[in-house]
């Protein structure tokens, strides 16, 4: 069973893809869609949408695993902007027929730390750890994305360490 992880936003949505193995599993790809800030909500939607089209067409994951909304009240135009995203992944896994599981940030620390404080450096680390990561990864929504895989993978019984 594969399981793709993402965490959403305007800028920069993290994804990441894990294989679940008999024991352990195993990162499969993982990176950050970035847009810039100089062009339309539009074309960065389309380029978002794209993006992940080719890799749920490449990886065909079986489900997908998107973090909860977190948006701070002082900013309310990010909450907008995190909405539209969203909007875009749910209309792709539709597409796709991929069922969408949503994760509280949370949850995903705590089921990889058993701290649900802790920190991007400890979750990278746990994630590294888990799927035997050599190399560093290097972007922290990547990091954030993998985890989501790996904890909705282990939700369902997909995933054992």
């Amino acid at each position: 069973m594969k399981a793709m992880g993402i965490d959403p936003g305007l800028a920069m949505t993290g994804f990441g893809i894990v294989e679940a193995l008999e024991i352990g599993g195993r990162a499969c790809e993982w990176g950050a869609i970035r847009t810039k800030s100089n062009t339309s909500l539009s074309f960065r939607l389309k380029t978002i949408h794209d993006r992940l089209r080719e890799i749920i067409q490449k990886w065909k994951p079986d489900i997908l695993v998107l973090e909860e909304v977190f948006v701070l009240k002082q900013y309310p135009k990010a909450a907008i902007q995190l909405g539209e995203v969203r909007g875009v992944i749910y209309l792709m896994a539709q597409e796709e027929g991929i069922p969408v599981v949503e994760i509280r940030p949370t949850e995903v620390k705590y089921a990889l730390t058993g701290s649900g404080r802790a920190d991007k450096e400890q979750i990278k680390r746990a994630i590294r750890q888990m799927l035997k990561i050599e190399k560093p990864v290097s972007s922290s929504h990547a990091g954030d994305a993998l985890a989501l895989a790996l904890t909705g993978l282990s939700r369902n019984k997909n995933f054992k360490w």
